[in-house]
């Protein structure tokens, strides 16, 4: 099966599929599984995705901007590049995943939980919404310039560091991060730390 713009999935099963290099627009994707598929460089500007798994997907990059996705799921799937910019997502999980840098610039963002993921980095500038959750993640660099999230709980994750320090509201940090990055915010506020 090929992806071509406007196609329209309802209940398909996508197995074992190389969709390397496809630029596909307006895709609808409905009850579908896909599963053990590459997906490098794949360009899917606008797709459409509820009620769907994703498995065991790799793709040195895949970019969805403009996307949205709704009771989703994306597990033990390896993603150089993850772009997801300017997308909807509501009720989306990613589970024991590997993403390099995940873009989730300008989204809205409702009910979303990453689990188990190792994030290089994440971008959640200009992102707005209610929840995003991350259990159990590994993150090296979050972002947070001009993001509007209600609650972004990276307390049970381990985080190395965050930029956009002025768009902190609405992050739960656990005591040890925020002892760890103390000195980051204190030079940001414009403190000096006594040796």
């Amino acid at each position: 099966m090929t992806i071509r713009t406007g196609s329209d999935l309802d209940g398909e099963h996508l197995a074992r599929v190389d969709i390397s290099g496809v630029r596909a627009g307006d895709v609808r994707m409905l009850e579908c599984q896909v599963t053990d598929c590459r997906m490098d460089e794949a360009k899917l500007t606008g797709i459409h995705v509820v009620d769907s798994t994703w498995v065991r997907i790799a793709a040195s990059g895949l970019a969805a901007p403009h996307s949205s996705w709704r009771d989703s799921a994306i597990r033990d799937s390896r993603f150089g590049l993850l772009d997801l910019s300017s997308s909807t997502l509501l009720r989306l999980t990613i589970t024991d995943a590997k993403i390099d840098f995940l873009n989730l610039r300008g989204s809205t963002i409702r009910e979303v939980v990453l689990t188990r993921v190792k994030l290089g980095e994440m971008s959640l500038s200009d992102a707005s919404g209610t929840s995003l959750t991350l259990t159990d993640c590994t993150l090296e660099t979050v972002e947070f310039h001009n993001s509007r999230i209600t609650m972004v709980d990276l307390s049970t994750s381990t985080l190395t560091r965050i930029e956009g320090l002025d768009s902190l509201r609405g992050v739960i940090l656990s005591i040890n991060q925020v002892l760890d990055m103390a000195p980051v915010m204190a030079r940001h506020l414009g403190a000096k730390i006594a040796e």
